[in-house]
């Protein structure tokens, strides 16, 4: 009745907009009808560029850059987002890769992504993977190169220690605490994986645990960590307990040549045995050029949060 409804003439339809498409109490949708004509071929101007006005005043925001689209009324135009920034106006941001790949309309490639942390209110880069392990994404923490091992051996990471924060590289990067604790919050696991770069995920020098079981950011001293996996040199053993090793001046990692107080004592064959012992997945006191991620200067190590 007159005074009592009104009608709301949206910018696009259920169809052309599914994920935008909410139901709510109270209200009800129409389709509006169209009728079509096909223009005659010889009238037709086929070079001629589309031009329906739409991308006019721009509606894409934060960098993007609007196309329009006159192959069907029911789509006028696309916005193309910049790094960072996704949805139909480029109007929300990315906070996380799994965040990404919801959001993804086609599977997101592994790479690096440009991400946003509400915490810190600040952009990053780092890389995101999709495909390594099935039913994960995962998000680099750090990665750095047996040549630059001085810049981290002694930062453990309860430690502020931005590296490369907005400039990605493989043999020298770090996220910030801040950005770190905020992935933590909704991250389930964590793994150390060795020349992700060159390689890919081999579970060969590789491990993996929950973070209710490993909390990397705050652990302290040499406790026995129960692990999902972890493998050193082809040694390994699922469903097992670690020894790993944080202080205030060394990085995360395992010392295969110690564990005895631990389940996880296999990797003991074969480790090298020089004061301080052989050290795995960082610090790098010692080094066993056997093991993947201390096998050259540009053999790297990687620390990663993962989201099932």
């Amino acid at each position: 009745m007159k005074g009592k409804h009104s009608c709301e003439l949206l910018d696009e339809d259920r169809f052309a907009a599914p994920d935008d498409f909410v139901q709510e109490q109270g209200y009800k949708y129409f389709d509006m009808n169209r009728e079509y004509q096909k223009a005659e071929r010889n009238n037709a101007c086929a070079n001629q560029p589309c031009s329906n006005k739409c991308c006019e005043d721009n509606p894409c925001s934060n960098g993007g850059t609007c196309i329009e689209l006159c192959e069907h009324a029911k789509q006028k135009f696309n916005c193309t987002c910049a790094n960072g920034f996704f949805g139909k106006f480029c109007e929300k941001k990315s906070t996380s890769c799994k965040q990404l790949q919801l959001e993804a309309n086609k599977p997101k490639s592994s790479t690096v992504y440009t991400l946003y942390d509400p915490a810190s209110k600040s952009f990053y880069q780092t890389f995101c993977d999709f495909t390594s392990e099935n039913g994960f994404v995962w998000t680099l923490l750090e990665s750095y190169s047996l040549a630059n091992e001085n810049d981290f051996r002694r930062v453990p990471f309860f430690h502020n220690y931005s590296v490369n924060q907005n400039s990605f590289k493989w043999n020298k990067f770090r996220l910030p605490l801040l950005i770190m604790n905020s992935m933590l919050s909704h991250s389930t696991h964590v793994r150390a994986t060795c020349n992700f770069n060159t390689d890919g995920l081999v579970t060969k020098d590789y491990l993996r645990a929950k973070t209710t079981d490993l909390n990397i950011l705050q652990l302290k001293g040499n406790p026995c960590v129960k692990m999902e996996y972890v493998n050193i040199r082809g040694y390994g053993c699922y469903n097992c307990t670690a020894e790993i090793f944080q202080l205030s001046n060394m990085h995360l990692h395992i010392d295969s040549y110690r564990g005895p107080y631990c389940q996880f004592t296999s990797a003991h064959n074969g480790s090298v045995e020089l004061p301080g012992g052989e050290d795995n997945f960082g610090h790098y006191h010692t080094i066993n050029p056997l093991h993947r991620c201390t096998s050259g200067n540009d053999a790297t190590t990687q620390w990663w949060f993962g989201e099932q």
